[in-house]
């Protein structure tokens, strides 16, 4: 029974890898995007949530008729945050290096920790204050220059990559809070991109872009990161929590930027820098230390009650 329940695990893991891979080609499809960056944005939001439709229709209009008006709010509240979130990863990987931008997207651990920590919701041990200050360094690093095409903008996009972190933990939290009213996360994430793709395109009409006239190669782009990166990424690892611990779904989406920064190079021939390198490595150091940290902390607290 123990060896079929461990086979089980690992071909969760080997689909939580392939959720990985996919996710990993976002920067890919951004990069041979022609169109302005808020427009690919708002293309992959409105794509994905029309495709959800159906399954709401199909399974959940029960759910979607009982719903709570606040946990309603709260849903459109994470697809405003969701929004910005997207929009700031699109600039960031367009004006620097895919390996940065990644490396900058994926300390969102952090700032949920953070934000716990300021609501009194979790205490830092001296091990976790240690391994957050290693990966704020690792992160320093990684910006220190911008590391790619000298036209590039390396400081926006080194910033555009803290803020879409930053969007990404408030995300994090509001699906965090809205799961406790046994909200389905189909649904959940179903009103979420949809307010995500209403405030995208909201913002596209009131900027001096348009919604059309780009070609169809904008339209395949955003296509393919609705189906790769949303579908086969982020859908494939909230199926994965029934069967493998948060932890180690974390250590996988916090190795993320090492596929997309290979990817980067085998397909844009974009190599690193050496900060961003080696930032990176400490980066990714310092938050699976954390999280080990955090899970024998959660461990032993269980343990003594």
């Amino acid at each position: 029974m123990e060896k079929k329940r461990k086979m089980g695990q690992t071909w969760v893991i080997v689909v939580v890898f392939l959720g990985m891979i996919s996710g990993a080609t976002a920067s890919l499809f951004i990069r041979y995007g022609t169109a302005p960056m808020l427009v690919l944005a708002a293309y992959r939001k409105t794509i994905v949530t029309a495709m959800l439709l159906p399954m709401i229709l199909l399974h959940h209009r029960k759910e979607l008729k009982t719903i709570k008006l606040r946990t309603v709010l709260w849903c459109l509240l994470a697809g405003i945050f969701l929004a910005i979130h997207f929009f700031t990863y699109f600039m960031s990987v367009k004006y620097t290096t895919i390996a940065a931008s990644n490396v900058l997207a994926g300390t969102e651990i952090l700032f949920v920790s953070v934000f716990m920590f300021g609501a009194g919701k979790e205490k830092f041990s001296c091990m976790s204050w240690l391994s957050i200050t290693v990966a704020l360094v690792g992160g320093i690093i990684v910006s220190i220059t911008g590391g790619g095409d000298s036209a590039c903008n390396g400081p926006l996009g080194n910033f555009c990559g803290i803020i879409c972190a930053i969007m990404l933990a408030g995300y994090s939290l509001i699906s965090s809070k809205v799961r406790q009213d046994n909200l389905s996360n189909t649904l959940f994430t179903f009103i979420a991109y949809g307010a995500s793709a209403v405030v995208l395109n909201s913002m596209v009409i009131f900027s001096d872009y348009s919604l059309f006239g780009y070609g169809p190669v904008n339209f395949l782009v955003a296509i393919g990161m609705a189906v790769f990166c949303s579908l086969l990424s982020h859908s494939l690892y909230t199926w994965s929590l029934k069967y493998i611990s948060p932890t180690l779904l974390a250590i996988f989406k916090i190795l993320a930027p090492i596929p997309t920064a290979v990817l980067g190079f085998l397909v844009l021939a974009e190599i690193p820098s050496w900060n961003q390198i080696v930032g990176g490595i400490i980066v990714i150091i310092g938050i699976i230390l954390y999280v080990q940290n955090k899970n024998k902390k959660e461990t032993q607290d269980t343990e003594n009650i």
